[in-house]
């Protein structure tokens, strides 16, 4: 198994990406903290692959010091952190509340700083860890109705390559995973009529996950862009 003994903490576990990312972990050897603000939903998951949930919603600095406490608690280590959580706001700039931009800021940036910053004073001091940040299509691009989510997501890219110029030669290796159009709950909100058989799996980004948490310490892929292999198809209406 690829990831033996490893403990790897996964935020946004619940559902979706994270859901998957969790799994494929498990199924690789690794003991997975399953982060989440749906605690039936992450208490399941961690039962199904003997893991850890612990609540955390990603937009409360208390929370995550509590689920990095936890997870050094439980298992004394952090070997991987996944930093999957997300949210998104779909108006026009001139439409969009202040309080949605800067929702979608807390869950999909500000998360990603305050998780890794407190993951990694306890890698600093081992030498190692592995960070795998989830960007989006829309961290390269600027899709309409859809600007925080955008920017947010824009940021990931740039502080990833912030933590690769700082840390990669500490022992640190840093990644981002730019998924198009991948099935999830929140993909399915924004876009009602397409089959989701035509779209990426959240299995396809848990694949590439695995691949990156694995790889070599001789090599290191900073971006990893998973496209769709089907064109789009739309679901015929009753």
């Amino acid at each position: 198994m690829q990831l033996e003994n490893k403990v790897a903490v996964v935020t946004g576990a619940g559902r979706g990406i994270g859901r998957a990312i969790a799994f494929a972990f498990a199924n690789e050897g690794a003991k997975v903290v399953c982060a989440s603000r749906s605690s039936d939903e992450i208490d399941d998951i961690a039962g199904q692959i003997q893991g850890l949930a612990v609540p955390c919603d990603v937009g409360e600095e208390n929370d995550i010091r509590n689920l990095i406490d936890r997870t050094l608690q439980e298992y004394g280590v952090i070997d991987i952190l996944v930093n999957n959580a997300g949210a998104v706001a779909r108006l026009p700039v001139h439409e969009l509340p202040v309080e949605d931009w800067d929702n979608v800021m807390n869950v999909n940036l500000r998360a990603v700083f305050l998780c890794t910053k407190f993951a990694l004073p306890s890698m600093l001091e081992r030498g190692s860890g592995c960070i795998i940040n989830i960007s989006s299509g829309a961290g390269v691009s600027g899709p309409p109705n859809r600007s925080a989510y955008a920017a947010s997501k824009h940021g990931v890219m740039g502080f990833t390559k912030v933590l690769v110029a700082e840390y990669l030669r500490k022992g640190i290796r840093s990644h981002v995973i730019l998924p198009d159009a991948t099935v999830s709950r929140m993909r399915s909100e924004g876009f009602p009529n397409e089959d989701p058989a035509s779209l990426i799996q959240a299995e396809d980004i848990a694949d590439a996950a695995v691949f990156i948490a694995a790889q070599k310490r001789t090599a290191h892929t900073m971006e990893l862009r998973v496209s769709q292999g089907l064109a789009t198809r739309i679901q015929k209406q009753d």
